[in-house]
């Protein structure tokens, strides 16, 4: 696989000029329609508030205007006004039974039709502590001396807007009809009824508004179907109105709320925290009567919900050009790459020394050409020194083999023995004693007459071996050994372990970073004979580990396959781990095993399962 190949760069580079021109687009698009519809929307919003102030306050001025009726016929005999400014030189009674000529009966029954919002009416004397009530057409009166006349925030009696509240009978206590107790939310207006020209109170009188008409205006303001929400709060912060029912009777109580309160007349801001992320648009009034804040709030998901879906529909359709476009550069590169891919093929064979190998590229373009013409100067290169270079490779070949032949392991015993016996004789004990190490190894390792042994000599060959690897690394080595003496008469296949632990050391010790830790391990279970060398390596790659276990666990012949061409498995690491399993399934069928798993937090365990009842006895 070439790192830098042609093929690589001419798919980058064509996704990158299709990706980048699309994905700039969409994000501007996205950046410029979450832009327009946040300017449309503070334009829209504030006028829909400013619409909905001038609406609400229409109502309440409506409802303010009927409560000053009151003072109509002021210097009439007959009328309300003079009755009760008598009250403050003769108390009134508090008589149960109205007639059809009682004033106090009289006016609310106007009042209470002049609009159909209203749901009771309470007019209290102070002189003679007398309640008024109409509610729905039934009237009572009655002595109420705990009746407090309700005042507003600054504790004077001045006409003010109660916040949202259920309907009580204020403190009167005759029985109504049960129809006429119907628990609901009121808004109510106070009025006081001043003895002109001063300000000494003669009456209070009390309108209870039904919500239907105040609700109505208000959920023209926000969208009832989205996550938009609306307030309308007093001075005190108390509900008005509030699109959450479960607002009322509280006060706001936001984390944006100390901010709301700094700010004057209409206007917006944005506000962004756990809680709430958008947009707060806000629109103060003032009457005589009342002081009101609107609070509008809309969050980003319902003022981009627009932006987000055209960005979606956008995304989906680049995705698809983009589909398009991956597929044309896919086949583009591969028709340009392909015929140079056959050519690098071509050359590795030629690399190998056949340089009579046939191309197969029938491109008439540039790289045809070159393919031809390289397969001409092949060809003219094989007849010119192709005689001449097996000559040479074979005169040196029988040059090498004459000298191998000439060294054999008789040799090598008697100078490894003269050379430990120089050593001991200069003290060098260490010496001796590792020449003698490695004299034994190769006794071992190079007796080709038996294929066979127990299993306790292949353990001291393997302790032999790491004996020699612990000189190399001493302190950042540590070895451990576990060896049932039940299992050291087994017979076992020679040089078993000693590729195993050999490959802790090609492929999984990283020195120095770390201690080295290996563990050999035998023992005897359910009629197998159980091998385990485990070690702290860095293991093995999840996607090599499944290569090996699947070719490990297949049935082996006894022969190695070479590695298929593309393979990710280290092929010295497999050829050792493939012939251990091969001659173990020589000698004791296909019942034996080798096991590989990753250990952690890091290493490897490698486990040897043999059947004992087949190869695998006592000797």
């Amino acid at each position: 696989m070439i790192r830098n190949s042609i093929r690589k760069k001419l798919i980058f580079f064509l996704l990158a000029a299709t990706i980048i021109p699309i994905g700039a687009s969409i994000a501007v698009s996205n950046l410029y329609t979450k832009r327009s519809v946040t300017d449309a929307t503070i334009d829209e919003n504030s006028s829909r508030l400013e619409l909905g102030k001038n609406n609400i306050v229409s109502y309440f001025n409506t409802i303010n205007q009927l409560s000053l009726s009151v003072y109509g016929g002021i210097n009439a005999a007959d009328s309300l006004y003079t009755y009760l400014e008598k009250t403050t030189t003769k108390p009134v009674s508090s008589n149960v039974i109205a007639t059809s000529h009682d004033l106090v009966y009289l006016h609310l029954f106007s009042l209470s039709q002049a609009s159909k919002d209203i749901y009771q009416l309470h007019l209290f004397i102070p002189s003679g502590s007398q309640s008024n009530l109409w509610i729905n057409g039934f009237f009572r009166r009655e002595n109420n001396p705990d009746y407090k006349v309700p005042l507003d925030r600054n504790g004077e009696a001045n006409a003010f807007i109660e916040p949202t509240h259920i309907n009580t009978q204020y403190g009167m206590k005759f029985s109504l009809p049960e129809s006429k107790t119907i628990k609901e939310p009121v808004i109510t207006l106070h009025r006081p009824i001043y003895m002109t020209p001063t300000k000494v109170v003669i009456a209070m009188l009390s309108i209870d508004l039904k919500m239907d008409s105040f609700n109505r205006i208000c959920e023209q303001l926000y969208n009832l179907n989205g996550r938009e929400r609306l307030a309308i709060t007093d001075d005190a912060g108390s509900y008005l109105y509030s699109s959450k029912p479960a607002d009322y009777g509280t006060k706001l109580n936001q984390n944006w709320s100390a901010r709301l309160a700094k700010t004057k007349g209409s206007g917006h801001f944005i506000w962004k925290d756990e809680s709430f992320s958008g947009i707060i648009f806000y629109d103060h009034l003032d009457t005589p009567y009342m002081k009101a804040t609107i609070i509008k709030q809309i969050p980003y998901s319902d003022l981009y919900s627009t932006a987000t879906t055209l960005t979606r529909i956008n995304t989906l359709i680049a995705a698809g050009f983009l589909l398009i476009a991956l597929i044309g550069t896919v086949f583009i590169s591969f028709t340009l790459t392909e015929p140079i891919k056959r050519l690098i093929g071509y050359m590795n064979k030629v690399q190998t020394g056949n340089l009579t190998v046939p191309i197969e590229i029938r491109n008439t373009d540039e790289i045809g050409l070159l393919a031809k013409r390289m397969q001409s100067m092949m060809e003219t290169i094989d007849q010119l020194i192709l005689q001449e270079y097996r000559l040479e490779l074979a005169n040196k070949t029988n040059q090498l083999k004459a000298l191998q032949a000439q060294i054999n392991p008789h040799f090598l015993y008697n100078a490894m023995q003269s050379i430990g016996t120089q050593a001991l004789q200069g003290n060098a004990h260490k010496t001796y004693s590792l020449i003698t190490l490695l004299a034994k190894m190769m006794r071992y390792s190079m007796t080709t007459e038996e294929t066979e042994v127990r299993l306790e000599r292949e353990v001291q060959h393997v302790l032999a071996y790491l004996d020699l690897q612990k000189e190399r690394f001493g302190d950042q080595l540590n070895v451990e050994t576990s060896f049932a003496p039940e299992t050291m008469n087994i017979v076992v296949p020679k040089m078993l372990l000693q590729p195993i632990v050999e490959n802790y050391f090609k492929h999984g010790y990283t020195g120095g970073v770390q201690t080295g830790e290996i563990k050999i391990t035998s023992a005897i279970q359910e009629d197998m004979l159980v091998l385990e060398v485990m070690d702290n390596g860095r293991g093995i790659e999840s996607d090599v580990l499944a290569q090996l276990v699947e070719k490990l666990t297949g049935e082996q012949d006894v022969m190695i396959a070479e590695e298929p061409e593309g393979s990710i498995i280290d092929k010295s690491a497999s050829i050792g781990l493939m012939n251990v399993i091969a001659r173990l399934r020589l000698y004791n069928g296909q019942d034996a095993q080798i096991i590989l798993n990753n250990r952690e937090p890091a290493g490897l365990s490698v486990t040897v399962l043999i059947p004992l009842q087949r190869g695998g006895t006592e000797q």
